[in-house]
């Protein structure tokens, strides 16, 4: 019987990870799983250590704030480490998951790191990490292959998960009439993040900015719900405004929409992948953000944009994140039908970026050899 301890911190991770679990046990019917994960985790046969929504923080202020928790959930890790376990897994969410890789290697217990941490946006002081406690790296785009291979280190390609985890069978009229959606107006999609801070941060902006295109343009705000959050926060925050609050229906969404202003982060490859015009909005605290621009390497914040290579869709970032300039971008989208069918048509790249499908299958065959090599 083996057992692999698997980690993901974060609402986009949780599903690759259940994808990935369910493609290890395809392949390894006898491997058991226990770690730290969501609903999608659960239900893909995984025991939850801890449950995602008590991981979910962003920003240095913020886990400063969660410091006694994660020295809390680290303590519990390195315990079941020292009970058992074939192997670690990690999803993403590096700042947690890199000192976990630490204290694996130190246990020797082989670290495979699915998703990997975005080093080439963050500098090079972890890649040193990366190279001591990571045993295997899979990765899921070309340039990130590359990357590490300019620093030593094999990174096997593997594609990307939502490949196949973005299949939309229902037509818009459907969609549009399940949900109780005018079947006239064009469909303004709000995704403020699946964290709560997220939430707090963007949504009232993304609110006042969608009501001002409502009065301009007769469009429709519809917001969607993280399934992880609860629906009070949205309402809260809403404050009983008129507007639909939708969840579990994401993609969906995305793709029945005119524009969508969008939380940075998977989000935004997802409404890319789907080739649904944009603005990228991202707000944390003034030290967080401070710190963060000290180290990020890279122009810009969204991950469409990084993966495409060029700017396509406009950021808002910290004080740039007005009502007024997020009003102004999305306007654009509805004014100028050239500008519109340009972005959509960059968009496109990011089809090509994200591979052929087949990621959780690729990565799962990976692990696989990886682990019948340490059996020999």
């Amino acid at each position: 019987m083996n057992k692999i301890l698997i980690i993901a911190g974060e609402a986009s991770g949780d599903r690759h990870a259940a994808d990935l679990v369910r493609e290890i046990s395809r392949i390894r019917p006898e491997t058991e799983f226990v770690g730290i994960g969501g609903d999608e985790m659960e239900a893909a046969g995984v025991e939850l250590l801890y449950h995602i929504s008590q991981m979910a923080v962003l920003g240095i202020t913020e886990i400063l704030r969660h410091l006694p928790f994660i020295r809390k959930a680290q303590q519990r890790i390195k315990a079941e480490l020292s009970r058992g376990i074939d192997a670690v897994m990690l999803v993403d969410y590096p700042g947690f998951n890199l000192r976990i890789a630490k204290i694996a290697h130190e246990l020797n217990v082989p670290v495979i790191y699915y998703i990997s941490p975005q080093l080439w946006a963050w500098g090079e002081k972890r890649v040193e990490k990366v190279r001591e406690y990571v045993d295997l790296m899979l990765v899921l785009f070309h340039f990130e292959a590359d990357f590490y291979k300019k620093y030593g280190i094999n990174a096997q390609f593997v594609g990307h998960p939502l490949v196949d985890q973005i299949k939309i069978a229902q037509s818009e009229a459907d969609f549009r009439r399940e949900n109780s959606l005018s079947s006239d107006k064009p469909i303004i999609g709000l995704f403020p993040g699946s964290r709560e801070m997220e939430v707090r941060n963007l949504l009232p902006v993304m609110m006042e900015a969608a009501h001002r295109l409502r009065r301009q343009f007769g469009c429709l705000p519809v917001i969607g719900r993280s399934t992880y959050l609860p629906k009070k926060l949205y309402h809260d925050i809403c404050g009983g405004e008129d507007v639909s609050i939708l969840s579990g229906v994401s993609h969906q969404l995305m793709q029945f929409s005119h524009a969508a202003m969008v939380a940075s982060g998977t989000a935004t490859l997802e409404c890319g992948y789907l080739q649904t015009p944009m603005v990228v909005l991202y707000a944390v605290s003034p030290i967080t953000y401070w710190l963060g621009r000290l180290l990020i390497k890279i122009d810009n914040i969204a991950l469409v944009n990084i993966v495409a290579g060029e700017e396509i869709v406009p950021e808002f970032i910290q004080k740039d994140m007005t009502v007024s300039a997020v009003g102004k971008a999305m306007a654009r989208y509805f004014d100028d039908s050239d500008y519109y069918r340009s972005v959509k048509r960059k968009l496109a790249k990011i089809n090509a970026a994200l591979g052929e499908g087949g990621a959780s299958r690729h990565a799962a065959e990976q692990i696989d050899h990886f682990l019948r090599g340490k059996r020999q």
